[in-house]
């Protein structure tokens, strides 16, 4: 999905904060942070509703022109995320359309969405926190590092899950592995760049 005007909107804020957006989507609370900060960008979302909760890490990817990208495929966490899918189509085009106007509102504030700027312990604490708490606590869902060691399939399932099919096949092409943890304090940046041929 296209995020290029999104990604300039968070890019534009306070590199030394993490950013917090909150607001209500289909009966569930919808919270966004994004950081940064040197050596540590992130994008992550926790969804909750009264049953269950969960916590995805989105990549940010850049195409030949260098427009962002966000990796919208749920994976895993489709189950947790049916909530967040079109009545008609059990896409998430509407999901993304509000996620979107949420980082908006951060030039645009409206009352529909709770903005804050966390200093990075709050804001980690308050990832750890929800990891602690979703359906799935102990998911290595942060890059950590990249590995210079061929990549074997249940490795590159692993990535294109958290990272997509395009950043699994780059580095599996390139005689790359990543790495990752399930401590936010630990997440690494990572960026995928397609080159111009």
């Amino acid at each position: 999905m296209n995020f290029q005007t999104e990604y300039e909107i968070l890019t534009s804020l306070n590199s030394d904060q993490i950013l917090e957006i909150a607001f209500q989507f289909n009966n569930h609370r919808i919270k966004v942070f994004f950081t940064k900060r040197e050596n540590q960008e992130f994008f992550i979302l926790v969804c909750a509703n009264e049953q269950f909760s969960f916590v995805k890490n989105y990549g940010i990817y850049f195409n030949k022109n260098n427009t962002a990208f966000l990796g919208g495929h749920m994976g895993e966490y489709y189950p947790y995320a049916k909530g967040l899918t079109n009545e008609k189509d059990g896409r998430f085009t509407e999901f993304y359309d509000k996620l979107k106007q949420a980082i908006q509102s951060i030039q645009n504030p409206n009352e529909e969405f709770s903005i804050k700027h966390l200093n990075p312990t709050e804001g980690i604490q308050k990832i750890t926190d929800a990891q602690k708490k979703s359906k799935r606590p102990k998911d290595k869902i942060y890059f950590y590092r990249i590995a210079r060691t061929n990549m074997q399939d249940i490795h590159f399932e692993k990535i294109e899950k958290i990272l997509g099919k395009e950043a699994a096949h780059h580095l599996r092409n390139s005689g790359l592995n990543a790495h990752f943890t399930d401590d936010i304090a630990r997440q690494k940046t990572f960026i995928l760049k397609e080159t111009k041929k």
